[in-house]
């Protein structure tokens, strides 16, 4: 016996046939062998069906000799129901469920109670799927598997005869041309299977041999199994015309039943074939293949070869399958060979990738199927628990006797080892102690220079403002500092105006008793930032003949165009915070942050004269510049509308102008936010 071996079992509706087949090295199939037990009327009645099932399965395992424990079976035609549909050009991921709801539609029975299953065919020229539905009630094919399994042979597929003569088809014929035509004339149905390249069509007929024995026991008025013995000794189809009767009365009546019964089988064939050309696109068929157990009778060929002026041959399913000589009867073989296609088609199923595969398994027996094929690496998976518990507890006692003796060793290790170990950890505490008041060193130099990369951020700004809005205008450009961050200046000092007017970091403290405004060394009535002598031209140069402006003094010498900072004195050092210098502030205040921005004033040269849009687009482009700075919070900082007391204390910078000054150049002022990505704590 193979171990390798597995039974392929056909319940039809008249014979129990089965074989036993094992895999080739070559990729095929070898018939080991093979027997066949008919199952009488109660083989087509639903309600006798499995005790003739049951009594045909034991007879047969028995005389066959049957040792394999795995089995596919195929389901009798007249039990399943297969219909093609064609399903709408729909998206390939709505497929399943459309295709659940035409089963839904086109099965007889609950779904629930259904095992179905479907194969998709292709798509038609119109651009619809087509689709070959198949389904079988599960109780039916629950029965079949439990047949099977009372002989102790475990089920794994439920194939349908149709797929399976399909599959047996594909595998002897495949390299034949033309259109084919395959005749499966069984004991209550037949099954008409048009073939053409890759495209086969199928048809169930409720027409089989059975209507032959069936009429025929009714005319005599005998019992149907005598009447389906007279059948099988004496059954012909009557050739028509001027042929003589036959002299015995019983050959006599069933040469006329079989002739009128294949009569109305050929008329359904027609009508089938009609429907293969105009709704399948089919050709005509060339040649027509016989199947089944009514396909030996004598004279059907010549009757079919007359109807459809066809030549007919018999199916023969073994032309690709080894046979053992040594364990196979091949007279007995020959005899029932044109009846094995179904047998054959599931053979192949479990060697090679089959055009049509079907599986009609109900869930219930799959999950069985499943569970007994899972059942010895389960008892494995048990085998290797035990194992590892036993070797498990071995390997803890072993670890715990050598733990025992290394915790001794360490205990003596630690009395020697604790006071070094006691002397170090003083060590670290005071190496962590150092590099804390070291890092916090580190963090008030690094600070130190913030203030001075800040207010060159906004020079750097101002500077690629101007430049950028020159080429935009055409005209001098001219933006810098009036006031900045003056309420961090001003906090704590009531009526303090120290940072307005310019102050920048570097600004030295104003002197007790010095003007609001005023710079050290200035002489009464000079302006914010200017010295003797010093240019008054703002940022990028005013206008042709304009020499400066009053209230914005030095912002072309020493503004953002000029020494380096908005309003600084040459020699100022920068990186002293503005306002702060001088004044005694208080400490641990957070400015630069969103809840406290930086407040700076600013102020331009008005250009609405030249474009009514100019001053916004300053402003805009300032704001972008001091954002890709990288020292300012990019969504944080932006414009804004000038406080009241910053109004009040910019008021004689924005207003107090003699009237030769305003003719000259005007000027505008603005706010902005200024937040700091890293904030300052002063």
């Amino acid at each position: 016996m193979s171990s390798k071996s597995f039974l392929t079992i056909d319940m039809g509706a008249g014979s129990l046939r089965a074989a036993e087949f094992e895999p080739t090295a070559e990729g095929g199939v070898r018939l080991l062998r093979f027997g066949v037990k008919p199952l009488g009327l109660e083989g087509s009645s639903e309600r006798a069906r499995p005790k003739a099932l049951e009594k045909a399965a034991q007879e047969l395992w028995e005389e066959a000799g049957f040792t394999a424990k795995r089995g596919l079976v195929a389901a009798p035609g007249f039990q399943v129901l297969s219909k093609p549909i064609r399903l709408p050009a729909i998206d390939k991921t709505k497929v399943a469920q459309l295709i659940k709801f035409e089963a839904q539609q086109n099965i007889p029975f609950p779904l629930e109670e259904a095992a179905w299953d479907h194969y998709t065919m292709g798509v038609a020229k119109s651009g619809e799927v087509e689709v070959l539905l198949s389904a079988l009630k599960s109780e039916v094919a629950d029965g079949m598997i439990k047949v099977a399994k009372a002989q102790g042979t475990n089920v794994e597929l439920v194939d349908t005869a149709q797929a399976a003569l399909v599959n047996a088809f594909r595998y002897n014929y495949g390299d034949l041309e033309g259109c084919s035509l395959v005749l499966d004339i069984g004991a209550k149905t037949t099954h008409a299977l048009f073939f053409e390249g890759e495209k086969f069509f199928i048809r169930t007929i409720n027409i089989g041999a059975n209507s032959i024995t069936q009429e025929f026991a009714t005319e005599t008025k005998i019992r149907f199994s005598q009447a389906e013995e007279i059948k099988l000794q004496k059954g012909l189809v009557g050739l028509g015309g001027a042929y003589a009767e036959p002299d015995d009365p019983h050959e006599a009546a069933l040469s006329k039943i079989a002739r009128q019964v294949m009569t109305r089988l050929h008329v359904q064939v027609k009508q089938t074939l009609q429907f293969w050309q105009k709704q399948q696109g089919g050709g005509n068929p060339v040649r027509v293949f016989l199947h089944g157990g009514a396909g030996i009778m004598p004279y059907l060929p010549e009757f079919f070869a007359e109807k459809l002026s066809i030549p007919i041959e018999y199916f023969n399913p073994f032309i690709g399958v080894e046979i053992d000589q040594d364990t196979v009867d091949i007279a007995g073989l020959e005899r029932v060979g044109h009846t094995f296609g179904q047998i054959v088609g599931l053979a192949i199923r479990e060697v090679a990738n089959c055009p049509l595969e079907m599986n009609l398994m109900p869930g219930t027996a799959r999950l069985q199927h499943d569970l007994d094929r899972k059942k010895p690496y389960f008892y494995g998976a048990a085998a290797c628990l035990v194992a590892s518990v036993w070797v498990g507890v071995y390997f803890n006692n072993t670890v715990h006797s050598a733990q025992k003796a290394e915790n001794s060793d360490l205990t003596n290790l630690v009395e020697t080892y604790s006071m070094p170990y006691g002397e170090i950890v003083t060590d670290v505490e005071a190496l962590k102690k150092r590099k804390a008041e070291a890092d916090q060193f580190n963090e008030w130099i690094e600070e130190r220079f913030l203030w001075a990369d800040v207010l060159q951020a906004v020079r750097q700004s101002m500077i690629k403002t101007e430049a950028e809005m020159r080429r935009s205008t055409g005209q001098q450009v001219g933006v810098w500092v009036a006031s900045f961050n003056q309420v961090d200046a001003d906090e704590g000092y009531e009526d303090s105006v120290v940072g307005m007017y310019g102050g920048m970091p570097g600004m030295m403290g104003m002197m007790p008793g010095m003007m609001p405004g005023m710079m050290p060394g200035m002489m009464p009535g000079m302006m914010p930032g200017m010295m003797p002598g010093m240019s008054s031209m703002p940022v990028g140069g005013a206008p042709q003949g304009v020499t400066g402006e009053p209230g914005n003094p030095g912002m072309g010498a020493y503004g953002m165009g000029g020494y380096g900072m908005p309003g600084m004195m040459p020699g100022m050092m920068p990186g002293m915070m503005p306002g702060m210098m001088g004044m005694g502030s208080e400490t641990n205040k957070v400015v630069g942050s969103k809840e406290r921005p930086l407040k700076v004033v600013c102020k331009a040269i008005d250009m609405r004269d030249v474009d009514p849009t100019a001053n916004n687009r300053l402003i805009t482009v300032l704001v972008q510049q001091l954002k890709i700075s990288g020292l300012f919070d990019y969504n944080a900082t932006k414009p804004r509308d000038l406080e009241d007391y910053e109004k009040e204390g910019l008021q004689d910078v924005s207003e107090d102008k003699d009237e030769e000054a305003k003719a000259r150049l005007k000027t505008y002022l603005f706010g902005l936010d200024l937040v700091l990505r890293n904030e300052i704590e002063l």
